[in-house]
């Protein structure tokens, strides 16, 4: 592993510590936050509990204050049960909570995972790193191994062939001596033949004038073919004996002078080898020279076992190469999806947060719309002097005496606009009434009808404004039924039934 690929390495668990500590912090902040949001829904829920207890306890107060009959259905305020509405009221509040809680939760794991699974990244990184390292140390202690033993095969190396250099220059200076010895040996010996063969030809001129001087020596009866002892023919054998004796003389001689020259040699180099040695000993020469070449042959194998080694390590660290190129490959490509599955909880958090504005936004609507109707409701009942029919109740001690003093909410609008209809339809019964004591009963009748009919419609004309999410309690059924949205329709049809369960009218005519 080069420094370059070892610094990016370096920079990349550099990065990925640095981003999982920003993830531990944010980890804990979360965690922080959520336990203050735990403390605080503790905090809120005692809190709610009290007050949910102290209503509960004022309209138990309430309920108790005009009991006249054992009859349970005379003990509520106008057959509705505010203790209920409390309670689906304070249930829906902590379903709500529990909503927000279940979703800071869920945020919650998932950044654990996401750190858990980053921890797990950088620790299988670490532990990648630290093999590596190790397996680098462990190759640089065998390389440096290695460049020791070559070192010294190479010094090895340098002094066998220092040595060899200096036998070469000996031998090739005894090659030129012999080179020199041999030229003076021809020199010698060309004027050795030129001595022979004149001393041949004295001797052959030598014999040639003793053979005439025997011939005139010789008596007429002689043989003209024989000369003395010997005959021509003889004679001419006898020189060719002698010279073929010459020849071999001659060929013993330069036998003899090479084999004294070879022996000379052969005493020179031995001389030499004995200086170099150091020693007189052939056995012992011998036995030096073997050991060096069985050295020289372990050396060369040595050498051919380091190389073998080399090739094999450096084998195993273009893979461990290209091993780390797969890693960062893999580790780039973990990263982008990392960064872009950021990107897509970045994106829906941004779009949770919309949309919760958006809700907000509508619930803040919805409550300007409700408030508008409880303004409207509010100033419709104080116009037509309800509130002197909740005074007569009060002190008859019958239902929906609780309204007294209390202003029109999302809570009991219903119950101010069944009281409005009730003094409406009160009103219209006096009206009849003055008109029948005139006498105009007949003429004015379908005028009156007319006019009841006007008066409902301005009644509708004050509550036109519906509510985006006006909710109907009955205390008979479960809180499956809290989420509706209910028309006008529905709201006058809920009254009607109210007004029918009290035994009154909405329109009673005489």
């Amino acid at each position: 592993m080069n420094p370059r690929e070892q610094q990016q390495m370096n920079e990349t668990l550099n990065t990925l510590q640095q981003r999982g500590q920003i993830f531990t912090e944010q980890m804990f902040h979360a965690k922080e936050e959520n336990w203050k949001l735990e403390d605080l829904c503790r905090d809120k829920e005692k809190e709610v509990k009290k007050r949910r207890e102290e209503v509960k306890q004022k309209a138990i107060d309430l309920l108790n204050l005009h009991i006249l009959t054992p009859n349970p259905a005379y003990q509520r305020a106008d057959g509705l049960n505010p203790t209920k509405l409390a309670d689906i009221n304070q249930r829906k509040l902590v379903s709500n909570l529990e909503a927000r809680l279940n979703k800071a939760l869920i945020r919650n794991a998932t950044t654990i995972n996401e750190n858990n699974a980053i921890k797990a990244k950088i620790d299988k990184l670490r532990q990648k790193r630290m093999n590596d390292n190790f397996n680098r140390a462990s190759l640089e202690k065998k390389l440096r191994k290695l460049q020791a033993d070559l070192d010294v095969v190479m010094e090895t190396a340098a002094a066998a062939a220092e040595q060899r250099e200096t036998y070469q220059e000996k031998k090739n200076q005894l090659l030129s001596d012999n080179i020199d010895e041999a030229a003076e040996f021809n020199e010698v010996y060309a004027q050795l033949g030129k001595y022979i063969d004149m001393q041949n030809e004295l001797l052959e001129k030598s014999i040639e004038k003793a053979a005439k001087a025997v011939k005139f020596d010789t008596t007429l009866g002689d043989d003209v073919d024989t000369r003395g002892m010997l005959s021509v023919t003889e004679e001419k054998k006898k020189q060719q004996e002698i010279i073929l004796f010459t020849e071999t003389i001659a060929e013993q001689d330069k036998t003899y002078r090479q084999t004294e020259q070879k022996i000379e040699q052969y005493k020179r180099d031995f001389a030499d080898l004995f200086a170099v040695a150091g020693s007189t000993d052939m056995d012992e020469i011998a036995t030096t020279f073997c050991t060096n070449e069985d050295e020289s042959f372990r050396l060369f194998t040595h050498i051919q076992t380091v190389n073998q080694e080399t090739d094999l390590v450096q084998q195993q660290f273009d893979k461990l190469c290209a091993d780390i190129k797969e890693y960062e490959d893999e580790g780039r490509s973990k990263e982008s999806m990392r960064v872009q599955e950021k990107m897509e909880l970045e994106q829906s958090v941004l779009d949770a947060q919309e949309e919760n504005r958006q809700l907000m936004i509508q619930a803040e609507d919805e409550q300007k719309t409700v408030m508008n109707i409880a303004k409207r409701v509010s100033g419709l009942f104080y116009k037509i002097n309800c509130e002197s029919l909740l005074e007569g109740r009060s002190n008859q001690g019958k239902g929906l005496a609780f309204l007294n003093g209390q202003s029109v909410d999302e809570n009991n609008i219903l119950q101010f606009m069944g009281i409005i209809e009730e003094r409406a339809t009160q009103i219209v019964r006096d009206y009849i009434k003055c008109l029948d004591q005139l006498g105009a009963l007949g003429k004015i009748r379908r005028k009156s009808i007319s006019q009841t009919q006007s008066l409902a419609g301005s009644l509708d004309a004050n509550i036109t404004g519906k509510p985006q999410a006006l909710e109907i309690f009955d205390s008979d059924e479960e809180d499956d039924d809290g989420d509706k949205v209910f028309s006008r329709e529905a709201i006058m049809k809920s009254v009607k039934n109210t007004y029918e369960v009290k035994g009154l009218s909405p329109l009673k005519r005489k």
